[in-house]
């Protein structure tokens, strides 16, 4: 058995529950993840677990844009749009060996906050308690090209693929032309680079 700290979210084989990452825990091919102390379990056995809770919002346009990029061939696609409190709105499909299958995964920059299941159940207590983050999925999921544009707008950087946009009209929109097609976005490039070099 090795204690360490976590360096990830997971779940603790002994209570069950969730525990985030920083976490001291105790490790073994045999038990997994437990948490170091039994005084924690105990405690966080006692507290009842909050029943599921489902979107009133539908976020199916975003699956869908989703899972149209990867019937165009993109085989783990991901969406980056602005997080309410700054960083990276990040979104992206749980693949057939998950869990949920389908699920819309939703993470701000590197941290893993919740999914919502495809009946619109969500899960994870960092999503369930941001409302911030509710509100901006409702507005990706009305316009998904817009939230590309507001993003590419602050973040010079593609929407999707994450690389520096270069002229004005990838810019404009929030992505280039190659993730444009890839997407099924509308793009219009103008040819004039948005950085001139300077002599």
């Amino acid at each position: 058995m090795t204690t360490m700290l976590s360096k990830f979210s997971g779940t603790c084989g002994r209570c069950q529950r969730r525990f985030g990452a920083g976490t001291t825990i105790e490790w073994s091919r045999s038990t997994g993840a437990l948490h170091a102390d039994p005084a924690i379990c105990a405690a966080a056995a006692a507290t009842p677990v909050p029943a599921p809770v489902t979107l009133t919002a539908d976020h199916r346009p975003i699956v869908a844009l989703l899972e149209a990029a990867k019937a165009r061939g993109l085989k783990f696609p991901k969406a980056r749009f602005l997080a309410p409190n700054g960083g990276e709105l990040r979104l992206s499909l749980s693949g057939h060996g998950s869990k949920v299958p389908g699920s819309l995964q939703v993470c701000i920059d590197d941290r893993w906050i919740g999914r919502i299941e495809p009946d619109g159940t969500v899960r994870g207590q960092a999503l369930l308690a941001d409302q911030e983050v509710g509100r901006a999925l409702v507005r990706i999921a009305a316009n998904p090209a817009e939230a590309a544009k507001e993003f590419g707008a602050l973040m010079c950087r593609c929407s999707f693929c994450n690389l520096a946009l270069t002229d004005e009209g990838s810019v404009e929109v929030g992505y280039g032309p190659t993730c444009a097609k890839k997407w099924g976005l509308p793009h219009s490039a103008k040819g004039t680079r948005a950085v001139q070099r300077v002599a």
